[in-house]
């Protein structure tokens, strides 16, 4: 390999290198912007901390799979990052909830359990999937619309107030978002501190015999 081959290579590889290292110290920042979306835009909304749809309750189950989530990929000619978004992010399980809240509510809604629901209805929830299955059926709820047979209800056969779905009318919100727009806000920075640091990287290895991206 001639010497101008060499250095090509050889700037290509400290080029990735320094990418991935540079990446990688991103990701915890990227992680805190994140977790600090949650806590504004989902559990800064609950105000009655009755509710079982509190996104407090799954904050650890989500910071996890945060953390579990692939950020930075060496693809050998390439290195990417990616940064977790509605339809990569592993929102399944009991983070589903999550997603249902994310995605935007229409309407005022009613956190219920499976008992109240047969007293006022007089059957089981039939095709209505409850917050979150993975609790014990006597903590099971649901979220039902809240209609003048829910008002009548509460007073005349539950004898209590229910307690209201937070995110009732709410738009869709997306709290991963906070984190790619950091990303697209610093890639160029970050892009071109990582082409200096390989330059200066390479002069020093060659002792500036050979420097083709320093000529116009």
């Amino acid at each position: 390999m001639d010497n101008a081959k060499k250095v090509s290579k050889n700037f290509n590889d400290i080029v990735r290198q320094q990418l991935i290292s540079k990446f990688n110290d991103e990701v915890p920042h990227i992680k805190q912007i994140i977790m600090q979306s949650y806590d504004e835009l989902l559990i800064g909304v609950v105000t009655d901390h009755k509710s079982k749809t509190n996104p407090l309750f799954y904050k650890n189950e989500f910071e996890e799979r945060l953390n579990n989530f692939i950020y930075v990929k060496d693809m050998g000619i390439e290195v990417t990052m990616s940064v977790p978004d509605m339809d990569t992010f592993d929102f399944s399980g009991r983070l589903r909830v999550l997603k249902n809240i994310m995605e935007g509510t229409t309407g005022i809604y009613v956190e219920i359990s499976a008992v109240d629901f047969e007293h006022i209805f007089n059957k089981q929830p039939v095709n209505i999937d409850p917050i979150d299955e993975y609790v014990p059926k006597k903590d099971t709820i649901y979220i039902i619309k809240y209609n003048s047979k829910v008002r009548r209800a509460e007073k005349n056969i539950l004898n209590k107030k229910l307690v209201r779905y937070p995110f009732s009318n709410l738009p869709p919100m997306d709290i991963l978002q906070a984190g790619q727009n950091y990303v697209d806000d610093n890639i160029d920075m970050w892009l071109n501190k990582t082409i200096q640091i390989a330059e200066d990287i390479l002069i020093q290895s060659v002792g500036g015999i050979y420097r083709p991206w320093a000529m116009k």
